[in-house]
């Protein structure tokens, strides 16, 4: 019995040190990432720079118009030709993202430096997405109506991650690796109209799935 005790209390102790040196790790993984971080700061100034502004009223019908998918195509063109070969790697911090379906604390470093490695590029996509946005005259309401329109349209879902709201949570110690808002829809749905305007700008959407997923 007494061996018994002193076993139970060695697993105890060796777990108690297991769960420090991971929680140590963590702590040092996050606190990397905090840094790189600071970057967001920046977005809402960027975002101020679109110059259409005010709320978006969406049609009762939901049904787009020709122009709105062009000009949807054409921003998220615009904001994958700045990223270059980013944007592959922000391809690659999506999926890993998206497959975490239950993340644990095992997971944190992970997940921490995955946000972190995409956060200079997607600031960096941002300021792209305010030019291309004044360039096509679209506020940044009306602009992601059409997004997720058209997704819905495509039968496409996607987890909007929101890259600020998580660094605000990170800022603040209060870790929130919750995957995000599903949007889109699994399998086509809208009104009929959306989904023949979408047809001709399948492929590009289907590519460009990534950005919609980052909020770009």
């Amino acid at each position: 019995m007494k061996k018994l005790a002193i076993g139970c209390l060695v697993i105890l102790v060796l777990g108690g040190v297991l769960a420090a040196g991971v929680g140590f790790y963590i702590y040092r993984k996050a606190q990397a990432t905090f840094a790189e971080f600071q970057q967001l700061r920046e977005v809402p100034d960027i975002e101020r720079q679109v110059r259409v502004k005010g709320g978006f009223t969406p049609p009762a019908s939901g049904e787009l118009t020709a122009a709105q998918v062009d000009r949807l195509v054409r921003v998220q063109t615009s904001v994958r030709e700045r990223l270059g070969e980013r944007f592959a790697e922000m391809e690659r911090k999506y999926k890993t993202l998206a497959e975490k379906q239950n993340p644990g604390l095992g997971d944190m470093p992970e997940i921490l430096g995955a946000y972190r490695d995409i956060t200079a590029a997607w600031v960096d996509a941002k300021r792209r997405q305010v030019d291309a946005l004044n360039e096509a005259g679209l506020s940044l309401e009306e602009y992601r109506w059409i997004r997720d329109q058209a997704y819905q349209a495509l039968g496409m879902p996607f987890i909007d991650f929101d890259m600020s709201k998580f660094a605000a949570n990170i800022n603040g110690r209060n870790v929130d690796i919750s995957p995000g808002e599903v949007r889109g829809a699994v399998g086509p749905s809208g009104p009929d109209a959306n989904r023949k305007l979408i047809e001709k700008h399948k492929k590009v959407l289907e590519q460009n799935l990534s950005l919609a997923s980052f909020g770009l």
